[in-house]
C-alpha cells in the first residue's frame, strides 16, 4: 500500500517520460524472451551428445549462443540506456521543484526547519527516490517478466518438477515481508540521523568564529562525535537487515533446488524427461536466483523510497503562509509610496505576546520617516510586514490605500529596497553581489550605487576590485564594507520604497553621515523607512516614531520629541553622554 502511494506521487514525473520509459520497459521484455532461448539450446545441444556427433552442428548450437547473447546483451543495454536516464531526468525535475518550493515559502517555514535537515532532504532523501525510479522500478519490471517466461518455459519441460520448484516460494514471501519491514525501520532512523548530523555541521561551519572564539573546539567535535556515533549505531542495525536478507534469500532458493535434484535426478533415471531437459530445468531455475534476490533488494529500495519520499513530500505539501490573493498586474507607475497603518498588531506564530499593537501611522509619499526605540521594541517587525516577510492581518497596511495583501509580492517587492539587520552576502563577485536584484545592471550604475553607499574606493583597493570573490557570507569583508554593500544593492534597484533597518549601525559616524546625505538626494519623492538607534543620524527625518513594547508612545519632529521628556530625550541624553565620554579619553 506505502508502495502504491509512493508510485501515486511520482506518478506525474513518470508520465513526462512515458515514451521512454515504455520503450524501456519493451527492452526488457525483449531481452528476457531472448534470454530464455539460451537454456533450449543448451537443452538440443545435450540430447544430441547421446547420438552421433557432428562438428557442423556443434558449431550451429554455438553460433546460435552467441548470437542470441550478444542480441540479448544489446537490449539490456538499451534497458539501462533508457530507465536509468529517466531515473536521473526525473531527479533533476524533482530536485528543481524543491528548489523552487523551497524559494516560494515565508519565512515561518526557515524558523521551523534546520537547514541542515533541508540539505539532509535534497540530497540522500531524493538520491534514494531516484533509485525507485532507476534501479528499483527496472529491476522489477525484469524480474516479473523473468519469472512469467521462465515459469512457462519451465512448465513445457515438466508440470510437476515446476510445482516441486515452488515448494520455497511461501517461505520467500515471508522473509520478503519480515526484511522489508525491518529495513524501512531502520533505514528511517537513519535518515532522521543523517539530517542532525548534517545540522550539526552547518551550523558549526556557519558559525566557526563563534566556535573559535569561545575555544570550544573540542566540545563541539566531541558533541559531533556522539551524533556520529548514534548514525553508526543505526546504521549496522539497517546493514544487519540489509546482509542477512541475500543470504536468507540464496539459503530459500538452495532449498529448491535440492528439490529439484532429488524429483530430477527420479525423473530422468524413469525418462519421465531427458537430461538435456533437465540441465535446461536447472538453468531455468538458476535464472529466478537473482530475481529472488533482486526481488528483496528491489523492496528495500522502495521501503527507503517511501520513508524518503515522505521527507520530501514534506517540502513539496508545506503551504506559505503568505500567499497572493489577487494576480491583477498594478503598473509600476501607479505605486508612489504612500504608506498607512491602521490598527495594525502582529503577533508572530511562536510567541504568546504581539510584538505590534495598534499602530496608527500615516506616511506621505517623499517622507522619511524614523523608527527608534528599546531592543525588542517592534521595529524590524515593522520592516517585515512592509515587505510581507510576514503577514499583516487584513486591511490594517495599506500602500497607496489598497491592502497591501492585495499587492502582487513581486511587484511589491521590486519597488522596495530592503536593508535588514543581518546583512547577507553571496559567495560571487562583489560585482554581482551589489547587481543582485538588478540582472542588467552595467557597470557604470553598479559604481553609482557603490559611490552613495561610499564603498566604491574600498572595493577598487581590493586585489581583483569588483571582480573580486567574496568568501561565505562576505567573510573577508568587515562588518561595515557588508552593510555599505548591501546599500549598494538596495540602491541600484532606485526603489519607490527604501527600508534601512539599522543598515549604518556598523558604519562609522563620518561615513553613515556622508550615505544618508547622497541618500537624501536619491530618494526625492520616494518614502523611507530608517530604523536606528543612532538618534544623531535620524534626527533630520520628516517624522519620528517611538516604539516600546510594540507600541507607539511618542511620535513628531525631533525638536518636538526633545520637549516632550520622554523615552526619545531619555535616549538622545545618553548617546550624547556616551559620545562625550568616548570624545574625552
Amino acid at each position: 500500500m506505502k508502495i502504491l502511494q509512493l508510485f501515486k506521487k511520482l506518478w506525474p514525473y513518470l508520465l513526462q517520460y512515458k515514451s521512454k520509459l515504455i520503450f524501456g520497459f519493451l527492452c526488457i521484455i525483449i531481452s528476457n524472451l531472448l534470454n530464455i532461448i539460451n537454456p533450449k539450446i543448451v537443452s538440443k545441444a545435450i540430447d544430441y551428445f547421446q547420438g552421433d556427433i557432428k562438428i557442423g552442428r556443434l558449431l550451429t548450437y554455438a553460433g546460435a549462443l552467441i548470437a542470441v547473447t550478444i542480441v540479448f546483451g544489446f537490449f539490456r543495454f538499451l534497458t539501462r540506456r533508457t530507465v536509468i536516464v529517466v531515473s536521473r531526468l526525473i531527479e533533476n525535475d524533482m530536485r528543481n521543484d524543491l528548489f523552487a518550493k523551497l524559494q516560494s515559502l515565508s519565512s515561518t517555514f526557515y524558523q521551523q526547519n534546520n537547514t541542515g535537515d533541508i540539505m539532509a532532504r535534497l540530497t540522500n532523501d531524493l538520491n534514494a527516490v531516484r533509485s525507485v525510479l532507476g534501479p528499483g522500478l527496472m529491476y522489477t519490471v525484469n524480474t516479473i517478466a523473468t519469472f512469467i517466461f521462465v515459469i512457462i518455459m519451465m512448465l513445457t519441460i515438466n508440470p510437476l518438477l515446476t510445482l516441486m520448484a515452488m515448494i520455497p516460494v511461501p517461505l520467500m514471501v515471508v522473509a520478503v515481508n519480515y526484511f522489508n519491514r525491518q529495513i524501512n525501520k531502520t533505514y528511517t532512523a537513519v535518515q532522521d540521523q543523517y539530517a542532525a548530523i548534517s545540522t550539526k555541521a552547518q551550523e558549526n561551519l556557519a558559525g566557526i568564529r563563534i566556535v573559535k572564539s569561545y575555544v570550544l573546539e573540542k566540545l563541539e567535535l566531541d558533541s559531533f562525535n556522539l551524533l556520529n556515533k548514534d548514525y553508526i549505531k543505526k546504521n549496522m542495525r539497517y546493514v544487519k537487515y540489509n546482509a542477512a536478507y541475500r543470504p536468507t534469500m540464496m539459503l530459500i532458493v538452495g532449498i529448491g533446488i535440492a528439490i529439484i535434484l532429488l524429483f530430477g535426478g527420479r525423473m530422468i533415471i524413469n525418462d519421465v524427461i531427458t537430461l538435456g531437459e533437465y540441465v535446461a530445468f536447472n538453468l531455468y531455475l538458476g535464472m529466478l536466483v537473482f530475481p529472488s534476490i533482486a526481488l528483496g533488494w528491489v523492496m528495500g529500495i522502495f521501503y527507503q523510497g517511501v520513508a524518503s519520499m515522505n521527507r520530501l513530500d514534506y517540502i513539496l505539501r508545506a503551504e506559505s503562509d503568505i500567499a497572493d490573493e489577487s494576480a491583477n498586474k498594478i503598473d509600476a507607475l501607479l505605486i508612489s509610496g504612500e504608506i498607512e497603518c491602521k490598527n495594525l498588531s502582529f503577533t508572530y506564530p511562536t510567541a504568546e505576546e504581539p510584538a505590534l499593537q495598534n499602530i496608527n501611522l500615516k506616511v506621505a509619499r517623499g517622507e522619511i520617516i524614523a523608527v527608534v526605540g528599546r531592543t525588542g521594541a517592534g521595529k524590524s517587525t515593522l520592516m517585515q510586514l512592509l515587505t510581507r516577510i510576514f503577514e499583516p492581518e487584513d486591511a490594517t497596511l495599506l500602500l497607496d490605500g489598497r491592502d497591501i495583501k492585495k499587492i502582487p509580492l513581486k511587484q511589491l517587492r521590486e519597488h522596495i529596497g530592503y536593508i535588514p539587520q543581518d546583512t547577507f552576502l553571496f559567495s560571487d563577485t562583489i560585482r554581482n553581489n551589489i547587481a543582485f536584484g538588478v540582472a542588467d545592471a552595467d557597470q557604470e550604475k553598479i559604481e553609482w550605487a557603490a559611490r552613495i553607499a561610499q564603498i566604491h574606493d574600498s572595493i577598487l583597493e581590493l586585489p581583483d576590485g569588483y571582480d573580486t570573490i567574496l568568501g561565505e557570507r562576505g567573510i573577508n569583508l568587515s562588518g561595515g564594507q557588508k552593510q555599505r554593500m548591501s546599500i549598494a544593492r538596495a540602491i541600484l534597484k532606485e526603489p519607490k520604497i527604501l527600508l534601512l533597518d539599522d543598515a549604518l549601525s556598523a558604519v562609522d559616524t563620518i561615513t553613515e553621515e556622508a550615505i544618508l546625505n547622497d541618500l537624501k538626494n536619491i530618494m526625492i519623492n520616494k518614502t523611507c523607512f530608517w530604523v536606528s538607534h543612532r538618534i544623531s543620524s535620524i534626527k533630520n527625518a520628516d517624522h519620528i516614531i517611538v516604539l516600546d513594547q510594540g507600541k507607539i508612545v511618542e511620535e513628531g519632529t525631533h525638536e518636538e520629541l526633545l520637549m516632550q521628556n520622554g523615552i526619545y530625550a531619555d535616549l538622545f541624553e545618553k548617546q550624547q553622554l556616551e559620545e562625550s565620554l568616548s570624545l574625552t579619553e
